[in-house]
């Protein structure tokens, strides 16, 4: 029962743990930024899976008030599964899992446009997963084994390419587009053990071997890729593997300790989840130094204060306070706010049930 829940776990949250903010190309990585504030942050919440409870949520910096912007706008839910977001220009794209659709919003989140299918699909609705901006385009992993890409302009899908076995997440490193093929449908047979490299223009594509069920790719300000290869949640253990994005070389980091990762400056923050025999969740944090290349045995919280099912780590720029969010069962989801120093300042209702993603805006 244990192995059968975290799978749909997986399925639930498999690619939206990949590094949400305001988006620009994952080329344009510099490790000077300048500082930008922001009075707001949109929260992405999965909802619970086979219902028709996710919601883009917004949490406003100054009034500490939680609002469903989505369907305030547009009058509608967001639908089943919250899945993925991206802010690519002045527009928000919207993966939505269950329901087999994505959205494209205006910057008052107000609708422009429902990609519903692929004409080229032999499905009968999409099963989008995981979003990506690069050269102009969004790109887009579909479960059933592509990747397609998105026109800016047309606001429809214009090209695919096959993939791998359930493909998750996808990122755009040193002009080629990375995939994690999971093959998580699959997982009575096997799982899948390849990263798909794939150019902008998705007519060429060669695969990688990693270790099984590639799950999640991070970039960090350093533009370093690394990958979270999530077992098989039982003997096999979870394996955190960096990627030279010049030579494709796969390099394990560690075993065992990340469900997920989180790149803040230096550190790459490692989350371990562990489940008790009741299915009961807890997490905790350890990180690798990204400049000494070493795993250091140290919580990001430092005043012990216990978060149970984490599922996003996130800071903002202008104040250097970290955001944490977690699931609170089939209830609304938590934020904590930090301190830099891994102090809590304050919580707040994320406005509907498993957050799984943060995006600091300016309204």
């Amino acid at each position: 029962m244990i192995k059968k829940n975290l799978l749909w776990s997986m399925l639930l949250f498999g690619a939206t743990l990949i590094g949400f903010s305001s988006c620009s190309d994952d080329d344009n990585n510099d490790p000077d930024i300048p500082v930008v504030e922001f009075n707001g942050a949109y929260i992405l919440n999965a909802g619970k899976y086979g219902g028709n409870y996710g919601a883009l949520t917004y949490y406003d910096f100054g009034s500490k008030k939680v609002s469903n912007v989505f369907e305030s706008a547009n009058g509608i839910g967001l639908g089943d599964t919250g899945q993925d977001m991206i802010i690519y220009g002045s527009k928000t794209y919207v993966a939505v899992y269950g329901s087999g659709l994505i959205y494209v919003l205006d910057s008052n989140n107000k609708l422009l446009s429902t990609i519903k299918n692929d004409a080229a699909s032999l499905l009968e609705k999409l099963q989008p997963r995981a979003l990506e901006s690069y050269k102009g385009k969004v790109y887009v992993t579909l479960f059933d084994g592509y990747l397609a890409r998105i026109d800016t302009t047309t606001l429809a899908i214009d090209k695919r390419i096959a993939v791998g076995l359930n493909p998750e997440a996808v990122k755009a490193v040193n002009n080629k587009l990375y995939v994690a093929n999971s093959g998580g449908m699959n997982y009575k047979n096997g799982y899948d053990n390849r990263v798909s490299i794939v150019d902008a223009e998705l007519s060429s594509k060669k695969d990688i071997t990693v270790a099984v069920n590639p799950c999640e790719l991070k970039v960090d300000k350093y533009n370093n890729l690394y990958l979270v290869s999530r077992g098989n949640y039982g003997d096999v253990p979870n394996t955190l593997q960096q990627i030279n994005t010049s030579t494709d070389a796969v390099t394990k980091l560690d075993e065992g300790r990340s469900y997920s990762v989180f790149p803040e400056g230096d550190k790459l923050y490692m989350l371990k989840k562990e489940y008790d025999a009741n299915y009961n969740p807890s997490s905790s944090f350890t990180y690798y130094d990204i400049v000494n290349k070493k795993v250091v045995e140290q919580s990001f919280i430092t005043d012990g204060t216990v978060i149970k099912d984490i599922s996003f780590m996130k800071s903002e720029s202008a104040t250097g306070d970290v955001y944490i969010l977690a699931a609170n069962g089939t209830n609304n989801g938590d934020g904590y706010i930090f301190s830099s120093e891994g102090k809590l300042k304050s919580k707040f209702d994320t406005g509907a049930a498993y957050p799984i993603g943060i995006w600091f805006v300016n309204k």
